[in-house]
């Protein structure tokens, strides 16, 4: 099992450096001599994978997980190939799994989220993409749960949750987009005006922030200081 192992971190070592051609033949000796070999087949799910053949490695991250379920940064990757093959109930599932293996790791309650949202769940998506808003999720977490927030009718939760990802990343324009048209949909004017402007700062091109805008304000479109986000 010594030589498995060598090869087994001379392949990681290629993967990890670029020399996909080298690690992918070195995965397929080491599982040519132990077929049950289930970080060789999780690793080479992976490379498959970033090479675009996703079928393949969806086959290859099922085996992986068949030999060892309790792995879960495997668990973890099967959900994100599952969901650029586009089965969010699958990936959706597959989060599941590595959040009942261990339910504190964040890449696995942010998949969960994108998994539900894309299979048009919005209910479940906010919950998801609240608890890792708790867990201390980024600002596009937090942006996408505010959308899921907005989608499920709970807007004064949504313009929190937008709020939150401005402050930790005010250059994003499509969150002050957002939290902008949320907020003239509630009668905010005001604060509306005050996104829209900031959004125009980011991107001064963008025609519908300009038109809002001048609805809001029947005036010009400057742009002046961005909104607290806080």
């Amino acid at each position: 099992m010594t030589g498995l192992y060598t090869l087994l971190a001379e392949a990681f070592d290629r993967h990890q450096t670029g020399g996909f051609e080298e690690a992918e033949r070195l995965y397929r000796r080491i599982l040519a001599i132990e077929p049950a070999e289930a970080e060789a087949l999780h690793r080479a799910g992976l490379l498959v994978a970033q090479l675009g053949r996703l079928e393949e490695a969806d086959g290859l991250l099922r085996r992986a997980l068949a030999l060892d379920p309790a792995e879960t940064e495997a668990a973890v990757n099967h959900g994100k190939i599952l969901r650029a093959l586009r089965r969010p109930g699958a990936a959706a599932r597959r989060f599941r799994h590595a959040l009942a293996l261990a339910p504190a790791l964040l890449t696995a309650q942010e998949g969960l989220g994108h998994a539900e949202r894309e299979g048009g769940h919005a209910a479940a998506a906010a919950t998801a993409y609240g608890r890792a808003a708790l867990a201390g999720a980024g600002p596009a977490v937090l942006h996408q749960w505010g959308v899921a927030l907005d989608g499920i009718g709970l807007a004064e939760e949504a313009v929190e949750a937008l709020r939150r990802s401005a402050h930790l990343d005010p250059t994003v324009p499509s969150v002050a987009l957002r939290l902008a048209g949320l907020l003239q949909r509630m009668g905010r004017g005001g604060e509306a005006a005050g996104w829209y402007r900031h959004a125009l700062v980011l991107q001064p091109g963008h025609a519908e922030a300009r038109r809002s805008l001048s609805v809001i304000t029947g005036a010009g479109t400057s742009a002046g200081e961005p909104p607290s986000a806080a």
